[in-house]
């Protein structure tokens, strides 16, 4: 075959083709290298420690958490801990390759839709490139879910059309199927089957959107019973998991905040997104909010209300799929955070919710949809949208405005994700786990490690509650190997405590100590008839608590001792031998008394009253630090 034989052939006959695979072969090596830039944070532990820590079961699967039911992550996240817990290697292969899939699903269902056209590179483009999708893949937690539901999207959406032209109820079960891992993945899935109906109604059926809808119900009524029974059947049991203690917050958020929040979130999170921006973050070190420059930010809200009304101009049935979109926004984005984050939705933190672009990710591949169905009629059916004559405009100039729309997109697009990396670093998590993974590898089994919060490196610990505590973060990574303590009581010895580098110190109570001891006590604090007076530094105090209470003794025997500090008694058992006791401690005093049932079998020594951080006089493990 000479070139001029293969060019036309081969080339030619599948420009389209080769084009699109060429602009995802780019996007998968562009998304790989800028997946090695993040690490795991937030959510993503908590996904991993109760996966180590649990079985697969349906306790497991059903959790729900600020009113979402998401069992397809958790499954997934058990099988990768199993594999190799917190192996961000692994977990980067698996989101590139449901991205893959879901950039090829797009593909298929644009050449479904609208035939093999070179025009669907664009709906394929603002896919592939939109920066709205960057946060949600550097997040785990996040990418399983929005990646998956894009898949369940577009590979629904493309088993139904089949379906409505052929009839075949092999394709209403393929597309039931996606619906189901749409749900399964994400509660957002639930809005799904209705946006099915819409885009039936809409663009399938002739007549007004009314009279669509009715003839819709009962021209394809197998299929929407079937579609149906997966939303009655889901919604009823996120219904009953949501009635589940700590489903859903108690507290519910203002009406000016829910104004505000989806006011910043259309303005500044996706409208920008959909045209390359928000091109400005504002980093908090791990995750990075979206600022658009209030200039650009006015031009986009104007480039959006003219390519509306572009659309609208020349095709009658465009605004249909504006309406579509808008709903999904509203179903979809909107309405889940109104009810599973309202005690967020509080004038002075709303302004952060709704520049989180991760809440509107899932309307990125709904936007590539609802843009084609606004542009281009569908294939195989006549075009009914134009209601006005062409005008007088030179055949060159739309491909030629087009391009130039394109290629602002693609450079904003390509800008707004590297100031997003600029404005994000994984380092200091990505070390604190592989320092910590050191530590438990030096330290003997058993050790006592106070459990903290985890460190703002890998969370906002306060949010997840008992899953922001180090014993599921570091302790998922080698179960049982550490004995941890939430609050030191007793006598322990060699207690450590984790620092937020990740490396393991022993511990030091912080705070108010004891005066110099009299040279003539003899290493002990005298006794006073049946009591040991300890006076504390008469400069420094401690208040409220609660605090920790350190003891260095040494016992000749066993024995109970009652110790008084900030108006109460606490019991404590002291072992014999030289030891040091802790115990939990409140309020404040100018002294601790010991009271001991033989004062002549005890001997006190040093007290300290704080709180509990690093010795820094002692050494680490390990040395140092491991590079992030």
């Amino acid at each position: 075959m000479t070139w001029p034989e293969f060019s036309d052939r081969v080339l030619r006959g599948n420009a389209v083709s080769l084009a699109a695979y060429a602009l995802i072969a780019a996007q998968i090596i562009w998304k790989g290298a800028i997946l090695r830039h993040f690490y795991f944070w937030q959510d993503d532990f908590m996904f991993f420690d109760r996966a180590v820590h649990m079985g697969f079961t349906w306790q497991y699967l059903m959790k729900v958490q600020a009113g979402h039911l998401d069992p397809g992550p958790f499954a997934m996240s058990w099988v990768l801990a199993r594999i190799s817990e917190y192996n961000w290697t692994l977990v980067s292969g698996v989101m590139l390759a449901v991205f893959l899939g879901s950039c090829l699903a797009l593909l298929r269902l644009l050449r479904t839709l609208f035939g093999n056209r070179p025009a669907i590179l664009i709906p394929l483009v603002i896919y592939l490139l939109c920066p709205l999708t960057v946060p949600d893949l550097a997040w785990w937690a996040e990418a399983v879910e929005g990646v998956t539901l894009s898949l369940a999207i577009f590979m629904s959406l493309d088993a139904h059309i089949r379906y409505l032209r052929s009839g075949r109820t092999r394709s209403m079960v393929t597309a039931a199927a996606w619906l189901l891992v749409g749900m399964l993945f994400s509660d957002k899935g639930l809005v799904l089957p209705f946006f099915l109906f819409g885009v039936t109604s809409a663009f399938f059926v002739d007549g007004g959107w009314l009279r669509s809808m009715l003839q819709s119900g009962a021209r394809y009524w197998r299929a929407w019973s079937v579609y149906g029974g997966l939303v009655v059947v889901y919604g009823t049991l996120l219904a009953v998991q949501l009635t589940k203690p700590g489903a859903l917050p108690n507290k519910v958020g203002s009406p000016h905040g829910v104004g505000t929040f989806v006011t910043d979130l259309m303005t500044d999170s996706f409208v920008p997104g959909a045209f390359g921006g928000p091109w400005k973050w504002f980093g908090n070190g791990i995750n990075a909010f979206a600022t658009p420059p209030a200039a650009l930010m006015r031009l986009s809200l104007l480039a959006a209300a003219v390519v509306i009304a572009a659309t609208i101009w020349y095709r009658k049935y465009a605004w249909r799929a504006w309406v579509l979109l808008a709903l999904w926004i509203i179903a979809a984005d909107v309405a889940p955070i109104v009810v599973g984050r309202t005690t967020l939705l509080d004038p002075a933190l709303t302004v952060f919710l709704g520049l989180d672009t991760h809440y509107v990710v899932d309307a990125v591949p709904i936007l590539a949809i609802c843009l084609g169905l606004a542009i281009w009629p569908v294939a195989g059916r006549p075009d009914l949208g134009r209601n006005r004559p062409q005008r007088a405009v030179p055949a060159q100039v739309a491909p030629v405005m087009t391009g130039f729309v394109l290629a602002a997109f693609a450079l904003g697009s390509v800008y707004s994700v590297q100031t997003y990396v600029e404005s994000t670093t994984s380092a200091p998590g990505r070390s604190f786990i592989a320092t910590a993974r050191e530590a438990l590898a030096a330290v003997p089994p058993g050790t006592p490690v106070v459990d903290q919060f985890a460190p703002p490196s890998v969370m906002a610990a306060l949010l997840l509650g008992p899953y922001g505590y180090q014993d599921e973060v570091i302790g998922s990574m080698a179960p049982g190997r550490i004995r941890w303590i939430r609050n030191p009581d007793g006598v322990i010895a060699n207690l450590k405590i984790f620092t937020s580098d990740g490396r393991l110190w022993p511990v030091a109570v912080v705070g108010v100590y004891s005066r110099l001891m009299p040279s003539s006590a003899g290493g002990c604090w005298p006794a006073r008839g049946a009591t040991i007076t300890v006076p504390l530094n008469s400069t420094a105090t401690v208040t409220n608590g609660p605090w920790t209470l350190r003891m260095s003794y040494v016992a000749s025997v066993a024995q109970d001792v009652s110790v008084y500090f900030g108006g109460r008694w606490t019991q404590i058992y002291l072992k014999s031998g030289e030891n040091t006791a802790y115990l939990p401690a409140e309020g404040s005093g100018a002294s601790v008394i010991v009271m001991p049932p033989d004062p002549r079998a005890l001997c006190v020594g040093n007290i300290a009253v704080g709180g509990l951080f690093q010795n820094k006089s002692d050494t680490p493990v390990p040395a140092v630090p491991a590079p992030g």
